[in-house]
C-alpha cells in the first residue's frame, strides 16, 4: 500500500462503509493420523515487544489448520507506515517472509528491531535458528535464492536505504555476508522501498522505491521522490554491482515477481491502480517496459504467479479484491476478473506448492482501524479463474504481514 494514499485509504474504507510462492522439492508435512497435513501457510504477526511467525497447517484440499505461533527473537513496529497512527498496523511492504526454494527454510524480518530471522521448517510447524541484525532501520522485505552452491538472503532496510546480505548454512543458520551492505540508486533521499527479489536465475537483485519520500520523526512526508525499480548485478560471491536506476511507468511501485524468462510483473500501488511489465537485460539491469493496464482495483500492492507462469494474481488493498491476469510469455497483460475479498482488505497473498490454492491475508477495518485478521482460500484455475472455498477463523493478529506457503 502506497504512502501517499495514507489517509485516502482511511477515507475510502469508511466511504465504502467498512466497519511467496511454490516451493518444488519442499519437505511434505506428514500426512499421519487422518490429519491429512501436506504443507503450511506463513505469515508474521508484527507485533510488539515480540514478533511471531503464525504457522497454519494445509491439508491436501486447500483449508487450513491453524498451529503454533513461533518468535522470531526480535520484534514488529507500529510505525512501519505513517498511516499507523490512524491505527494500521501492517508493515507495509511485499516478501516480509519468505521459504526457500527447497522448503526447508524460512525467513523474516523484524522491523521493529532491524534483525532478520532464519527458521527450519518441520513436521510440528518452524524452529529458530538465528537472527542477526541488518545493519539499517527499518527491514521491511527479504528476498532467497540459490547461487551456485550458496544460498543467500538479501534484505532491505527502508528508512536507511541500504540492503544487506547473507549466506546460509546447511543448517540454516545465518552468516553475515561481509561487503553486501549497499545503498539504493538515490541515497541521498530518504526511502521508500517496498520489496527485494531475485531474477529466477539469481543474477539480478530488484528493489522496488515508491516516489513518496516519508520522514519517520516526523511522522510526516518531506517531498516526492522518483518512482525507482532498482537493479543489481549479483556476482558468483553472492555480493552486488552499483545499483542500476530504472524509472517506474507506474506510479508507486510495490510488489513484483520475475518470470523465468527475466519478465519483471510490478505492481504499481497508486490509488489509480495499474500494473506494469518489463524486460530486464541481465547484463545491463535495464528494465525495458512492456505492457501497463488497470489492476482492476484501487491500490494493488501484491503479485502472486501461476505455477506455470501464465497467470497473475494481484491483491488491491483499497477496494479489497484480488484481480486475476493473463500473462503472454512477453510480458502482455490481459485483465480476465475481479473477486472480492470476505473480511474486507485483501493484503498479502501466497499460492500452495502444487499451484492449486492461493491464500489471501485478508484484514477486518472498523472505521480506519485494523481489528482482526482471517486468511482466505481459493481454488485456481487453469485459466487463472479464482473460486473462493473457505476461509479460516478470525485470527488475533490485526497486524499480519507477508505470506509464504508450502
Amino acid at each position: 500500500m502506497p504512502f501517499k494514499t495514507a489517509i485516502v485509504f482511511g477515507l475510502a474504507l469508511v466511504a465504502l462503509g467498512v466497519t511467496g510462492s511454490s516451493a518444488p522439492g519442499a519437505p511434505r508435512l506428514a500426512e499421519t493420523s487422518g490429519h491429512g497435513f501436506v504443507g503450511a501457510v506463513y505469515f508474521q504477526t508484527n507485533s510488539m515487544p515480540k514478533n511471531y511467525i503464525q504457522v497454519l497447517f494445509r491439508r491436501s484440499n486447500g483449508t487450513l489448520k491453524k498451529g503454533p505461533h513461533v518468535y522470531t527473537g526480535g520484534s514488529g513496529t507500529q510505525q512501519a507506515s505513517p498511516f499507523a497512527k490512524y491505527g494500521f498496523k501492517l508493515l507495509d511492504s511485499a516478501n516480509s517472509v519468505v521459504l526457500s526454494k527447497d522448503g526447508r527454510f524460512l525467513f523474516a524480518v523484524n522491523a521493529g528491531s532491524d534483525s532478520v530471522s532464519s527458521f527450519r521448517v518441520t513436521k510440528k510447524g518452524l524452529k529458530l535458528v538465528n537472527h542477526l541484525p541488518t545493519g539499517g532501520d527499518l527491514p521491511v522485505s527479504v528476498a532467497t535464492a540459490k547461487k551456485g552452491k550458496k544460498t543467500l538472503v538479501y534484505v532491505v532496510n527502508e528508512w536507511s536505504g541500504t540492503i544487506a546480505g547473507y549466506t546460509v548454512s546447511a543448517t540454516g543458520k545465518l552468516h553475515k555476508l561481509a561487503g553486501s551492505m549497499r545503498s539504493l540508486f538515490d541515497p541521498g533521499k530518504a526511502s521508500a522501498a517496498a520489496m527485494i527479489g531475485f531474477n529466477a536465475n539469481a543474477s539480478t537483485l530488484t528493489v522496488s522505491e515508491r516516489g513518496a519520500i516519508f520522514d519517520p520523526v516526523a511522522m510526516s512526508f518531506i517531498g516526492s521522490g522518483p518512482d525507482m525499480i532498482d537493479t543489481f548485478k549479483v556476482g558468483a560471491n553472492g555480493l552486488t554491482s552499483a545499483p542500476v536506476g530504472n524509472h517506474s511507468v507506474g506510479e508507486d511501485p510495490f510488489g513484483f515477481g520475475y518470470t523465468k524468462n527475466n519478465v519483471l510483473f510490478m505492481t504499481d500501488s497508486g490509488v489509480n491502480g495499474t500494473v506494469s511489465t518489463y524486460s530486464l537485460n541481465p547484463a545491463t539491469g535495464t528494465e525495458t517496459p512492456v505492457d501497463h493496464k488497470v489492476a482492476g482495483g484501487s491500490a494493488p500492492c501484491w503479485v502472486v504467479f501461476s505455477k506455470n507462469q501464465t497467470h497473475a494474481w494481484v491483491t488491491n488493498s483499497l477496494t479489497n479484491s484480488v484481480s486475476s491476469f493473463a500473462l503472454g510469455a512477453n510480458g502482455s497483460l490481459t485483465l480476465q476478473g475481479v473477486v472480492t475479498a470476505t473480511n474486507n482488505s485483501a493484503l498479502d497473498e501466497g499460492s500452495s506448492r502444487d499451484g492449486r490454492y492461493l491464500y489471501v491475508i485478508s484484514t477486518k477495518v472498523v472505521g480506519t482501524v485494523f481489528t482482526s485478521t482471517l486468511v482466505d482460500i481459493y481454488r485456481t484455475g487453469a485459466d487463472g479463474s479464482l473460486t473462493h472455498i473457505g476461509k479460516t477463523g478470525v485470527l488475533p493478529w490485526p497486524g499480519a504481514s507477508g505470506l509464504a506457503a508450502s
